[in-house]
């Protein structure tokens, strides 16, 4: 009975930070791009943003918590130390962006924004944004990948 709640709760982990990747990243964020004013997209991702990496944090707790246990039932197999790794790769990535990555960027596009309201923007401070935000993109895409990774190595366990 213990096996089974730990490996449901690990999928359940592996689904929800998959999910939420997915569905942001292929389905809301070009839906609200496409159809919403750049200020009031700018403000709806702000409030999105925060909540995401939570919910990226606590899958990946459940995740870490998930392999210790199943790490106290079946202490022999030692895939479970790179899934563990995984996890805390995920864990890592999802804090980092959701502080300090998040509220960096949103305070350089706030002095762009000043910046592009007086007609004049700092060619270095657009960089700066810029690699902030591509760095956001590449973390997420490897979130996405090592879950991925983690949904093949433990339906092979």
């Amino acid at each position: 009975m213990a096996h089974q709640l730990i490996t449901y709760m690990h999928m359940l982990a592996v689904a929800v930070l998959v999910g939420k990747v997915v569905l942001l990243s292929f389905v809301v964020a070009p839906i609200l791009a496409k159809t919403l004013e750049r200020e009031t997209f700018s403000t709806v991702v702000r409030q999105l943003f925060p909540a995401y990496y939570a919910l990226g944090m606590g899958a990946s707790i459940v995740g870490v918590v998930s392999v210790i246990g199943s790490r106290m039932i079946h202490p022999a197999n030692p895939a479970w130390h790179l899934i563990a790794v995984l996890w805390l790769i995920i864990l890592a990535a999802e804090t980092y962006c959701r502080a300090p990555l998040t509220p960096q960027s949103n305070a350089m596009r706030d002095r762009l924004k000043e910046q592009e309201s007086r007609g004049v923007v700092d060619p270095a401070l657009q960089v700066a944004w810029n690699r902030l935000h591509q760095r956001s993109v590449f973390l997420n895409s490897m979130v996405l990948l090592v879950g991925l990774c983690l949904l093949w190595f433990t339906q092979r366990l």
